[in-house]
């Protein structure tokens, strides 16, 4: 699942500018403390090529120095570190029609949250809503941005696709209608695409630069890194698997949820688990897993193994990962469902990819949330932005 960005790919001085800030702040995050000549050997780039950038992070607060590091004999140098209390972010993201709201710091800690169910007829009320909750209850440190984690796609102007609960904004750009109604720039992100960054950063990806993500939840999306970095598509589309065809001949899709999805998603496991006999669980996943000695739910738990097993080889095949994360609910099948997962993908992807389940649950999207590719900079903090 991915995002298009009403920006377009930054060229010459600005592009370069914005790759050194990148490196920069992902170097301190990692590494620092660290002085200004070690920064440049992490980095690559020759301290007098940092002088501006560092010192334009220090200005915004991202960068502050810690004092004195040993010296080899001239003048001590000093440490610069990254400052996670720079700001604050709300990260909103939707799970159905449950608005989740989280202000976290911009090490992905998180300080407060909060939810509330959004109406489908009216949701930028919801939305705005439980934001305005999170800035009153949390007006330090100061909140620089909203970042919202999108359950589909955003057009170049903000306009949101294959997301159900927001249909009835139709044309409208999300992100100007609600940076209007919370006074604050806002980023629109895809939730997969967040979950898989923070993953690769601190979770079950960490070592990996070419590796599928496959998130279920209310819907069903994958998140798609090849070479270090996201594949969104041509129109923003890549990792929709939801829409996978369910049978042969394929049939064409109609509104914002695809048959695949339906199916086998949260809510068509709860479905079918109720269709069984009458049950109806919040985690039909982990029901799925806890009945397996029931003839009938383990057959229904198999059907959804090879479900979620044939997504995971038509993402091998096409992008061939090193590795396939399943994620959100499908955690919840176990150790036995894993093993079974990967066992089925091994035997037929072509090049079998490992097959771990995610390790960080919520905080993947809040560590996602403060990517360093994330940070506008300093100067372009005053109007709406989108992921670039």
């Amino acid at each position: 699942m991915s995002e298009v960005s009403d920006r377009s790919a930054p060229t010459g001085n600005e592009a370069l500018r914005r790759i050194r800030t990148d490196a920069v702040l992902a170097a301190l995050r990692e590494h620092g403390p660290v002085s200004r000549t070690e920064l440049a050997g992490l980095t690559g780039y020759r301290p007098s090529s940092l002088t501006e950038i560092v010192r334009e992070l220090m200005g915004s607060g991202h960068v502050i120095e810690v004092g004195a590091g040993d010296s080899s004999g001239g003048r001590r140098p000093r440490m610069l570190e990254f400052n996670p209390s720079a700001e604050s972010l709300v990260a909103v993201s939707l799970e159905g029609e449950q608005a989740r709201v989280s202000v976290v710091d911009l090490a992905g800690e998180l300080l407060g949250a909060y939810s509330l169910a959004v109406d489908p007829g009216a949701p930028l009320d919801g939305l705005s809503d439980v934001v305005h909750q999170a800035l009153r209850m949390h007006p330090k440190p100061r909140p620089s941005r909203v970042v919202f984690s999108l359950p589909g796609v955003a057009t170049a102007e903000g306009a949101v696709a294959l997301s159900p609960v927001l249909e009835s904004l139709g044309g409208r750009s999300l992100t100007e209608a609600l940076a209007e109604r919370v006074g604050l720039p806002v980023q629109i992100s895809n939730d997969v695409n967040l979950i898989a960054l923070g993953e690769r950063e601190r979770g079950a990806a960490a070592d990996v630069d070419d590796l599928v993500l496959i998130y279920v939840g209310y819907g069903i999306g994958a998140a798609i890194v090849s070479g270090g970095a996201l594949c969104r598509g041509a129109a923003g589309f890549a990792g929709e698997i939801g829409f996978l065809p369910a049978g042969l001949p394929p049939t064409p899709h109609s509104g914002g949820r695809g048959e695949f999805e339906r199916r086998w998603s949260v809510p068509g496991i709860r479905q079918a688990l109720s269709e069984l006999d009458g049950r109806a669980d919040d985690a039909p996943v982990a029901e799925l897993a806890a009945r397996a000695g029931e003839p009938a739910v383990a057959e229904l738990r198999r059907q959804v193994i090879e479900a979620w097993a044939y997504a995971a080889i038509v993402c091998a095949c096409v992008v061939n990962p090193a590795r396939v994360v399943f994620a959100g609910a499908a955690t919840e099948l176990g150790p036995d469902g894993l093993a079974e997962l990967a066992a089925l993908v091994g035997s037929a992807a072509p090049s079998a990819p490992e097959v771990v389940f995610a390790e960080l649950g919520p905080r993947a999207l809040h560590i996602g949330a403060v990517s360093p590719s994330l940070i506008p900079p300093a100067a372009n903090t005053a109007q709406p932005v989108r992921e670039g």
